[in-house]
């Protein structure tokens, strides 16, 4: 079973990048000197910066069609060492029409897991919960064809689709347009609770790339360094309310896998740490992406395992340092920062001294603070807002005409300057 808890002594406790990027980061940063609110510097960085600005030099895009069988588009998933895929609706001129994730495949198992587990129970029942003219014997051959390694799922993903959406489950596409701003990108997932943010071309509609928190993070790491460093840098992430404090969920080694799964699919949570039952001490993490691991080792019919069980046939891509990445209650916003980019992970876990738990802090938490929160009253449209650059005047808030000599004399320079730490920092940093 998952713990909860919580108190003063709580333990709840290919595409292009250009020149066009630096020089929107080094003009971007000029206009932050322009407003010495510089709590607000986060979001104003966003603000005049688009979409395309955050596009990887390269990266890994997959798209489905919807017609395929979900149990083919898993075996993709699974081959690819992906979290997702993108669905094109092949009756609709192949637009996107949604994105088929870890998620999914979670669900799948666990109402599998389901239907045989009550199969099984009413093996002799006349009672058994059946589908119409079908034998109790033949639900579970069914079951046990559904999870055999030949066959996870005989729907097609559009059929899956439209009966989570009878279900009243299934969440509308949500994307942006590549010439939006970062600051509306940043709401959007806010605003609904998503990890995944597909950017489309303008003009035709083409999914170009995927914008996630850890993206918009590493963007303003980048692009952000020549910033005024607002004041709550130095302060704790709980001090600030920079994640979750209270009321954390945690598994134990000995929980059920499936109602580790179970947490992760209706909990809200896409990362449960593991802890010891008695010191509540850290020992590992379980996240929606291991339960690849399952299929992996030909485990989809084995959810009454243990999480422990469950960890020793782990995702075999993910590496022995993301187990538990953490930092320590009283470390600063900027330490956990550096640690987040760094080691390119989702979550933090903030632990006492003795390795106890004390609090989570999330990719999307950071965001919200630095930028949803102090830019909630700032314009984010890319028409009104636009970024500054070689090739454009002034946005109309940038008005007096000494500022604008003063930027165009020192531009020059700082785009060098900046170029040159960018090359740096790119090569140390793959924002995957």
């Amino acid at each position: 079973m998952e713990g909860e808890y919580s108190s003063v002594c709580e333990m709840t406790n290919h595409n292009k990048h250009s020149s066009s990027s630096y020089s929107s980061q080094s003009n971007s940063e000029l206009s932050m000197h322009m407003h010495p609110e510089n709590e607000r510097n986060y979001a104003r960085l966003l603000q005049y910066n688009n979409c395309y600005d955050a596009m990887p030099t390269s990266s890994k895009m997959v798209i489905f069609d919807s017609k395929l069988q979900l149990r083919k588009a898993f075996n993709g998933l699974i081959y690819q060492n992906t979290r997702h895929v993108l669905l094109s609706d092949p009756d609709n001129d192949g637009a996107i029409t949604g994105i088929l994730s870890v998620t999914d495949f979670i669900r799948v198992m666990l109402r599998l897991h389901k239907k045989r587990k009550e199969a099984e129970k009413n093996e002799d029942s006349t009672d058994v919960p059946m589908e119409e003219g079908e034998t109790a014997a033949e639900a579970i051959n069914d079951v046990s064809t559904f999870l055999s390694n030949g066959d996870i799922g005989r729907l097609t993903i559009q059929e899956y689709r439209e009966m989570i959406k009878a279900e009243g489950k299934l969440m509308d596409l949500i994307s942006i347009n590549a010439d939006e701003s970062l600051l509306k990108a940043a709401r959007l997932l806010t605003k609904f609770r998503i990890h995944r943010l597909p950017v489309l071309d303008p003009l035709h509609g083409t999914p170009l790339f995927i914008l996630t928190h850890k993206r918009i993070l590493k963007f303003m790491w980048l692009f952000g360094q020549s910033l005024s460093i607002p004041d709550y840098h130095n302060k704790s992430c709980k001090e600030l309310g920079v994640g979750t404090w209270t009321g954390i969920r945690v598994i134990f080694p000995d929980t059920l896998l499936v109602d580790c799964l179970d947490i992760l699919l209706h909990k809200g949570v896409s990362g449960l740490p593991v802890v010891e039952r008695n010191t509540y001490k850290v020992v590992d993490m379980y996240s929606r992406f291991d339960a690849i691991g399952v299929a992996l080792e030909n485990k989809l019919d084995q959810l009454d395992v243990t999480v422990e069980q469950a960890l020793a046939f782990r995702n075999t891509f993910r590496q022995e340092k993301d187990r538990v990445v953490a930092v320590r209650d009283t470390d600063s916003l900027w330490t956990a920062l550096n640690v987040l980019v760094e080691r390119n992970v989702h979550r933090l876990c903030a632990l006492r001294p003795n390795g106890a738990i004390e609090g989570l802090i999330s990719l999307s938490d950071v965001i919200n603070y630095m930028v949803v929160r102090p830019g909630a009253d700032l314009s984010s449209s890319s028409s009104t807002h636009r970024r500054l650059n070689h090739h454009s005047s002034v946005s109309e808030e940038c008005e007096p005409h000494s500022v604008l000599s003063r930027l165009e004399e020192s531009a020059m320079q700082l785009e060098q300057r900046a170029t040159g730490q960018l090359n740096k920092q790119l090569a140390a940093f793959s924002m995957n």
